[in-house]
């Protein structure tokens, strides 16, 4: 009796056995503004290694953001004002950024 595998599983473990990791894939990331009224929140997307992004949103909205790998990518985010050059960076997840 033959065994189906997935070719995408059967990659996966190929590049794992060879000590590589298969890349983040691109994706849409949920991203939130938790402020209070009439706060605004300012996230920075530091897309690795394809540069920045800023983002502003208003309080209590939520949305997604395209092109975004998780896992991968970092943001800071800052209310009231752009985060600092140098921030406290966060790894993007699939879950919920804010």
């Amino acid at each position: 009796m033959k065994r189906f595998v997935p070719t995408a599983v059967l990659a996966t473990a190929a590049a794992l056995i060879a000590g590589g990791a298969t890349p983040a894939p691109v994706a849409n990331a949920p991203f939130g503004c938790d402020a209070r009224a009439p706060g605004v929140c300012y996230f920075r997307i530091y897309y690795q290694p394809r540069g920045t992004r800023a983002v502003v949103m208003p309080a209590g909205l939520k949305e997604n953001i395209p092109g975004v790998k998780v896992g991968s990518d970092r943001y800071c985010v800052s209310v009231g004002a752009p985060p600092a050059k140098k921030c406290t960076q966060k790894t993007v997840n699939g879950d919920y950024n804010s």
